[in-house]
């Protein structure tokens, strides 16, 4: 009986000794709280890590760095250097060796002359706004001194109101914003009412507004006036884009509704063009320099704009079509693809300043 006990005993502690051996190694790893057995530390590394100057990088790129996720190529336009704008237009002028837009003249659509309106006063002449068609823009080599630039008033064809639009410059974000205005006249004589009024008479609440929904360095957008419609129920307007005031990317067209208080712009014949080419020609106009020109108002259907397309290639301008939308966006229309020739309505009047030479 004592032997088994015995053994009994001896079994016990063989079992237990494992736990006591873990129970030391893990005393051994705690802290020692008296710091008896701590090792001596250096304090000359402890205080060149403290010194460590602090990771320049931002959220962000630290985000990216763990995660391994590659920078975005991707060129923001806003808050850029001056000298860097951008890769779509100087440089693309460079490899493409393009023509600029300004060296050559559109080519003048067909329309009726009417004869200037002959008035006492030698000075000025009562003519209509729209001459030549679609070539009338406003001077923005003044802007930058000026701060602002005003486009001639338009009379509409019903004589009731007379429609103007104002650029303005920021200088410190380099920016230009457009709006156009609206006055109303009493009726009466043309010259009278285009001589005589004053835009201190006019609503100065703007009837559209572009360039002015946010701030972005370097961009410009410009509003002017390209005619009424024959029954004085709207106005079209060009809108200019472009980083700066020397360089346009795109022209839209934009329409004011006298009726609905309400302007739109018309992108959809800039699509029926690229979609036309596309199809027919298997060239991608997205790869091009390329622009629109609004040139006023169809003789044939005083519904529908008519706008001529050119794309910037290496040795000359190639036309791209005439092409027509009406206000509602409902059909864009291929007229010619070869052709200039074009019927423009005159609607508008405007005043014209008579110089004599001695």
């Amino acid at each position: 009986m004592k032997k088994l006990l015995l053994f009994f005993l001896l079994l016990c502690f063989i079992l237990n000794l494992p736990d006591c051996y873990a129970k030391k190694d893990k005393a051994k790893s705690l802290p020692d709280p008296l710091y008896l057995n701590s090792e001596v530390k250096d304090f000359e590394q402890i205080e060149e890590k403290s010194q460590k100057e602090p990771d320049p990088r931002t959220l962000d790129e630290k985000v990216r760095d763990k995660m391994h996720i590659k920078r975005s190529k991707k060129i923001h336009y806003h808050n850029i250097d001056k000298s860097n704008i951008p890769v779509t237009v100087d440089d693309y002028y460079e490899l493409a060796q393009d023509k600029k837009r300004k060296d050559f003249e559109i080519p003048e659509p067909k329309f009726e002359h009417s004869p200037d309106i002959v008035l006492p006063d030698s000075h000025f002449r009562v003519v209509s706004y729209n001459v030549p068609p679609g070539q009338r823009n406003i001077d923005l080599t003044k802007l930058v001194g000026q701060r602002t630039v005003s486009s001639p008033g338009i009379l509409s064809p019903d004589k009731k109101k007379m429609v103007y639009t104002q650029s303005f410059f920021y200088p410190r974000f380099q920016q230009t914003s457009s709006s156009a205005y609206v006055i109303e006249t009493n009726e009466g004589d043309a010259y009278d009412v285009l001589l005589k009024t004053n835009v201190m008479q006019g609503d100065f609440k703007p009837i559209v507004s572009v360039g002015m929904d946010y701030l972005q360095q370097f961009q410009y957008k410009t509003l002017f006036p390209i005619d009424f419609s024959k029954d004085s129920s709207k106005i079209a307007f060009k809108e200019k884009i472009g980083s700066n005031i020397y360089e346009t990317w795109q022209t839209n067209v934009i329409i004011y509704d006298f009726k609905t208080k309400n302007w739109k712009r018309l992108t959809a014949v800039r699509e029926a063009i690229i979609y036309w080419w596309r199809q027919n020609k298997q060239i991608e106009l997205k790869d091009y320099m390329w622009d629109i020109y609004p040139i006023g108002w169809d003789k044939n259907n005083p519904e529908r704009l008519i706008v001529y397309a050119y794309a910037f290639t290496k040795e000359r301008p190639l036309f791209l079509g005439t092409w027509s939308i009406d206000y509602d966006e409902q059909k864009s229309q291929l007229i010619s693809i070869d052709s200039t020739d074009a019927n423009i309505d005159l609607n508008g009047f405007g005043l014209k300043e008579i110089k004599f030479e001695n």
